[in-house]
């Protein structure tokens, strides 16, 4: 299935990151069904998505219409089924625990069409376990989403060890279509984002409970060295201080 045969999404889970995507795919002139458990967990998701359509009415990042179109393009249910009948592709973005996650894609895989592509939002599982028990690992994928998923552009596209290339080609092409920005990676438990940031929330936690510094303090510095990296990134920060410079840097303090 090519990109532009894609023409329903369904979500499953319309949670912290989930009703953000119902949003981006919403924004970009898909129809979306996106499920939740619940009437009041359904309602919490809506409301969230009217927040963020109108932050960027708000912004001046789209019109009134603009926003009451993508709005309309969302249709909430509490029915798993219904959410996936004719979806081509369906994000699952449930809790980061493993066994649930196995269990919705083995749903998935019964309720959802032939043709569907099946993507995982998890943050650091592998998804040839989450789709271990189904029965088409071939068409499963990850794509991770950082928060807000409608402003950040990055999106991580980690196949399986059994997911078919041109799945990831499709799937590339339809998150470059509504303007994301896919970056393809090997399975390894975090991908590449969670693992930068869970190094540095490791490092600063370290910092506080040997009392070097407190959480403000620590929180001041990394506000304002943090400008340099949405600018140049790890590497060419490397290269622009001097390989030699941070090779030194680096002997220094690694050791502790």
């Amino acid at each position: 299935m090519e990109a532009t045969e894609i023409r329903q999404i369904g979500i499953v889970g319309g949670g912290y990151v989930g009703h953000g995507v119902a949003q981006q795919f919403a924004q970009s002139g898909y129809p979306v069904t996106m499920y939740n458990r619940t009437a009041e967990s359904s309602a919490r998701a809506m409301a969230n998505i009217d927040e963020g359509l109108d932050l960027f009415v708000d912004a001046g990042l789209a019109s009134r219409s603009e926003r009451d179109a993508a709005r309309a393009r969302i249709s909430p249910t509490t029915d798993l089924a219904a959410a996936v009948a004719e979806a081509d592709f369906v994000v699952e973005a449930v809790a980061e625990q493993l066994p649930v996650k196995q269990e919705i894609f083995q749903k998935l895989d019964v309720l959802a069409p032939e043709r569907a592509i099946l993507a995982s939002e998890t943050s650091g599982l592998r998804m040839t376990d989450i789709a271990r028990h189904t029965h088409r690992p071939e068409r499963c994928i990850t794509t991770h989403n950082y928060t807000p998923p409608p402003l950040i552009p990055v999106v991580e596209v980690v196949p399986g060890e059994r997911t078919n290339p041109a799945v990831v080609e499709t799937t590339c092409a339809l998150l470059r279509h509504i303007g994301k920005e896919p970056v393809v990676c090997k399975e390894v438990p975090g991908h590449i984002g969670v693992r930068l940031t869970t190094a540095l929330r490791r490092e600063a936690y370290y910092i506080v409970e040997k009392g070097y510094a407190t959480p403000e303090t620590v929180d001041t510095v990394l506000r304002s060295v943090a400008r340099l990296l949405p600018v140049i990134g790890a590497f060419a920060m490397t290269d622009f201080s001097g390989v030699d410079v941070l090779r030194d840097v680096h002997r220094n303090i690694q050791p502790h």
